[in-house]
């Protein structure tokens, strides 16, 4: 077996390759994402939760009160396919509830995973 001498590489070849990615995704044409737009989601806001037992479950009629356990001050999670997406606070606009988005989840998207 003959050892051989370690070699230097010139790595600038393997840093155009590099540039050569990153140029490809940056040209990327902006409709590709449009593509998704038309994509529907179930979104839910959250009001609140509580933890009954399956007794006060079957105890339950028309005009029981559960008492949820968060409270009014507290911001509403908005879920978009059961993720959080957001948080607001209820409000009413004529006969039925809305959510004002306060503030938005910050997470970073990576769509290559």
């Amino acid at each position: 077996m003959s050892e051989k001498e370690p070699q230097n590489l010139d790595l600038s070849q393997f840093e155009n390759v590099k540039r050569q990615n990153v140029v490809e995704k940056e040209q990327m044409p902006n409709n590709t994402f449009g593509l998704l737009m038309d994509v529907e989601l179930e979104l839910s806001a959250i009001l609140g939760t509580c933890d009954m037992t399956l007794k006060k479950v079957l105890e339950l009629t028309k005009g029981s009160i559960i008492e949820l356990e968060n409270k009014t001050s507290e911001p509403i999670n908005l879920l978009a396919n059961g993720k959080t997406i957001a948080r607001g606070e209820v409000v009413i606009i004529e006969d039925n509830f809305g959510l004002r988005i306060t503030d938005t989840v910050n997470e970073e998207v990576n769509l290559h995973e």
